[in-house]
């Protein structure tokens, strides 16, 4: 009995994606602070990119990771870390799609803090060059 009451204990115990994020507070961050150019359904506009079924694809290689948290929008945000790692994570799930990995892993406070550091200036070069180098 003591060994199925530890088992439980560790189950639901243990933090799945979704715990991780506050939806309600990182969909308002969003629409506060990114819709206005990737507007509300991540489709983005003639000169702001589409991350609908696209953003999951930065995720397959580290500088592509790095990219998401140093672009200026990001980098520069009001939001404090832990948030901008939860709008970035919540973005992902709610808008990759297909190019998300199965094995992503979430963004913390503590890569958000060190990556936001060196934000990202000549964003459309770095960006193209980027997606050259993605499979």
């Amino acid at each position: 009995m003591i060994g199925l009451l530890t088992l439980l204990a560790a189950l639901f115990s243990t933090p799945s994606q979704a715990t991780d994020i506050n939806n309600e507070r990182a969909k308002y961050n969003y629409q506060l602070l990114c819709q206005g150019c990737h507007t509300p359904d991540g489709s983005g506009s003639k000169s702001i990119p589409q991350i609908k079924n696209h953003i999951g694809r930065f995720l397959a290689t580290s500088s592509g990771r790095e990219y998401l948290i140093r672009v200026p929008g990001a980098a520069n945000s009001t939001l404090d870390d832990s948030q901008l790692a939860e709008v970035l994570n919540w973005m992902i799930l709610e808008f990759g799609g297909l190019s998300t990995p199965a094995n992503m892993e979430l963004y913390t406070a503590d890569e958000v803090k060190v990556l936001r550091q060196s934000a990202l200036f000549e964003v459309t070069e770095y960006r193209n060059f980027l997606l050259s180098q993605l499979p």
